[in-house]
């Protein structure tokens, strides 16, 4: 069975899935639809037999689509993603999933309802240095885990039509909890707009986690320095993943610290400093997204939930829009069931 597919907005990241779609045996790009005409004209030449059209509506209404994947603007997702799950069809939708808790719940909802795939493009969770990072945990190789720390900036592209944490920050949210198998409890997020727009360029995001696990993201996109690292330190090892580096995205720092506590008297310890190698670990060498595409695919043929399914892209937008209050009350402490709790919305001007 080969799975039929419209891709709406084909842009950078669009055109990227109209790529591995073409390639993969199990699917076929049917239409592709875009506001701009050239780049349509573009896809028409690239792809032969691929229809384009201007109209979200010429691929909702096809009765001959099993899905719909959809890469617009943030502010979209909401309204597109309803829509196609109406139509019948199955939605894979870039990050985020929309941009209140209770859009994300009535989507959720639906695709329930429907029997449809729901499923959110956090391609982080299908990259295999992050999987390899998750074996090591799951392992226990780190010993206990003490804090997660990100780093994601860059120079440009700055966006108008959310800010850089919207943009930025669902990547090392997903993949935290992905790393941790939970999500945050508690957030305290600062952020500043030096380019004097409404929306914000930088952000310091602090993420808490119960345990004493505490995560902390840095994201620009105004640092003439590249970065995008995660790291894991625990009481035997410390993680890293860079993803700038193709020859070793994973390395295991055999070093740490932990407290022994075998002492007899009252209050007596002692600082175990650890040392040991450092491991870099083969990766195969995939294409995270077509990872992700290929398990969309197998969902859909086989009725299974995604890992990164509606409820886990539903979770990502919470602890989102706990980071954007926590940011407009200048770095309080924002609790992820007070969001849930009063169905919050962020919607920047666009």
């Amino acid at each position: 069975m080969t799975i039929r597919i419209g891709v709406v907005g084909c842009g950078h990241w669009g055109a990227n899935y109209l790529r591995n779609l073409d390639m993969m045996d199990e699917t076929v790009p049917v239409i592709a639809c875009d506001q701009r005409k050239p780049i349509l004209e573009k896809i028409r030449k690239q792809y032969h037999g691929i229809e384009v059209s201007t109209e979200f509506s010429a691929v909702v209404n096809r009765d001959d689509l099993d899905a719909v994947i959809i890469a617009t603007p943030a502010h979209t997702h909401y309204e597109f993603a309803k829509a196609s799950i109406l139509a019948g069809k199955h939605v894979l939708v870039e990050k985020p999933l929309a941009l209140s808790t209770q859009e994300c719940r009535e989507l959720v909802e639906m695709a329930s309802a429907s029997k449809r795939v729901l499923m959110v493009g956090h391609t982080f969770l299908y990259n295999p240095g992050i999987r390899k990072m998750k074996e090591y945990l799951d392992k226990g190789t780190i010993g206990d885990i003490y804090y997660l720390q990100a780093v994601r900036t860059h120079l440009g592209l700055i966006r108008s039509d959310v800010n850089t944490v919207w943009d930025l920050a669902p990547h090392d949210i997903s993949i935290f909890s992905y790393l941790l198998g939970r999500d945050p409890v508690k957030v305290s997020a600062v952020g500043v707009s030096p380019l004097k727009q409404a929306l914000e360029d930088v952000a310091f995001i602090n993420l808490f986690y119960g345990d004493d696990i505490l995560g902390h993201i840095h994201i620009s996109w105004i640092d003439a320095n590249k970065c995008r690292q995660v790291a894991v330190i625990g009481s035997k090892a410390r993680i890293l993943f860079d993803d700038l580096n193709p020859l070793e995205r994973v390395r295991i720092y055999e070093k740490g610290v932990s407290i022994d506590r075998s002492y007899n008297s009252f209050g007596e310890f002692q600082m175990l400093l650890r040392d040991g190698d450092i491991i870099s670990p083969k990766i195969e060498p995939e294409e995270p997204l077509r990872n992700l595409c290929l398990e969309f695919v197998e969902c859909i043929r086989e009725g299974k939930k995604p890992l990164a399914d509606g409820v886990n892209g539903m979770r990502v937008v919470e602890t989102m829009c706990a980071i954007q209050k926590s940011i407009k009350n200048n770095g309080k402490p924002i609790n992820l069931k007070e969001i849930r709790d009063e169905n919050y919305s962020h919607r920047p001007s666009v």
